[in-house]
């Protein structure tokens, strides 16, 4: 019986320690990947903040270190230092990443007085380098540039003489002492500075035709808009018309409400008008069916064409005579002639009317605009005088005569603009 008993326990012992074994295995594979992974993921944020600390010895850290040293440098006043590091900046640029903006080197090379360098980029200076800085990687935003701007506008008759007192020829200096007035245009608190070197870069240019700054001056020295050939207008307006003739003595001169669009090119307008007068009858007018009495309501249509010419523009006024074609009619009103037909009998239909008067438009908005950058909007009062010569005796008989209208409109005026170069 003891060994049946023994003979039946053993395999359970066995099994029972293989199962342990194989447990045992199991946890030190688990144990070593855990230790294995944690190593892993130690040496990898170990790597990122290495890299992290290490991040200004790169190329976009060097870059914004060396700014840092320039622009504190530059407030020290040590030029010799400025130049040194600039010089350092200019290593780090390629066809990826570039250290100073255009504004910033050239002010830069005012300081260290490189005037050789400066004007050797000012004149290879051109679109496609300029592209090239849209493209490529800046540096950083801080204040290096606002306060190169700031030193530089305060102790600009110093730069200035340094120019003059430089060995460089006449072309040159003038050339670097516009370029330095346009860096500094935004300082200057005088609307009319654009205009002022304008003039001098005109100046320059007459002086200097086939100057090896001449495109630079042109392209961004020189800042000129100016009106382009296309305009248009809108225009709400009432006033007062009267007769002449035969017309004076059937009808009281009328009130006019309309619309007109101007459409403009260069200096010419065309005036599209729809005027639509309201008076009444000074007499009777027989008709088939009846009488229009004395007294009755009646109106006027006058759609007109009309080109005008600008003869006089200023920041203020603006006249312009004109001439037209138009069609006039003069009747009951559409109410009436609905509810008696007949009444049509006594209408003057359309007939044809040659338009001739003046415009004066006084513009609403600032005045003494700079040149260089003139109205392209704005709202006016118009002061409208025409004259209308009327057929009205050709088609129906006693009916002499023509008329005169002032019309006071409100509007508004927009012109598209581009620069001149």
């Amino acid at each position: 019986m003891p060994v049946r008993i023994w003979c039946c326990v053993w395999p359970a012992q066995i099994q029972s320690s293989t199962y342990k074994i194989k447990s045992m295995k199991k946890i030190i594979k688990i144990a070593f990947y855990l230790i294995f992974s944690s190593n892993y993921l130690y040496s990898q944020i170990d790597s990122t903040e290495s890299r992290i600390l290490n991040y200004e010895n790169s190329r976009s850290g060097l870059i914004s270190k060396n700014r840092r040293l320039l622009l504190d440098t530059f407030i020290e006043g040590d030029i010799q230092t400025v130049k040194k590091i600039k010089d350092l900046l200019i290593k780090n640029e390629d066809d990826t990443y570039y250290a100073l903006y255009p504004p910033e080197y050239w002010l830069i090379l005012y300081w260290t007085t490189d005037y050789a360098e400066l004007a050797e980029h000012i004149q290879k200076f051109d679109s496609a380098r300029a592209v090239s800085y849209r493209t490529r990687i800046g540096p950083l935003h801080d204040m290096l540039y606002v306060k190169l701007e700031e030193k530089s506008f305060d102790n600009e008759v110093q730069l200035k003489n340094q120019i003059q007192l430089s060995p460089l020829d006449s072309e040159t200096k003038q050339a670097l002492n516009m370029t330095l007035d346009w860096l500094l245009l935004k300082k200057r608190e005088n609307i009319y500075a654009q205009d002022f070197l304008n003039e001098r870069v005109d100046s320059f240019l007459e002086i200097h035709p086939q100057s090896k700054f001449k495109d630079f001056a042109k392209t961004y020295i020189r800042y000129e808009q100016v009106l382009g050939k296309w305009g248009m207008a809108v225009e709400f307006f009432s006033g007062y018309s009267a007769y002449t003739g035969n017309l004076r003595s059937g009808y009281t001169n009328n009130v006019p409400l309309g619309v007109a669009f101007d459409i403009c090119y260069n200096s010419f307008e065309l005036y599209l008008r729809d005027y639509i007068g309201f008076n009444k009858t000074k007499k009777d007018f027989d008709y088939s069916a009846g009488t229009w009495d004395k007294g009755s309501r009646a109106m006027v249509f006058l759609p007109e064409a009309s080109l005008g010419y600008v003869a006089y523009n200023s920041d203020r006024f603006k006249l312009s005579p004109f001439a037209g074609i138009g069609a006039m009619d003069i009747g009951p009103p559409t109410h009436d002639t609905q509810e008696i037909p007949e009444l049509k009998e006594v209408a003057l239909a359309f007939t044809t009317a040659y338009i001739a008067g003046v415009n004066l438009d006084i513009k609403f908005g600032p005045r003494n605009m700079p040149k260089y950058s003139p109205k392209t909007s704005y709202g006016f009062l118009r002061i409208r005088y025409g004259y209308s010569f009327l057929g009205f005796d050709k088609k129906y008989e006693n009916m002499t005569g023509d008329m005169h209208y002032i019309t006071i409109g409100l509007g508004g005026m927009g012109r598209a603009s581009k620069r001149a170069y």
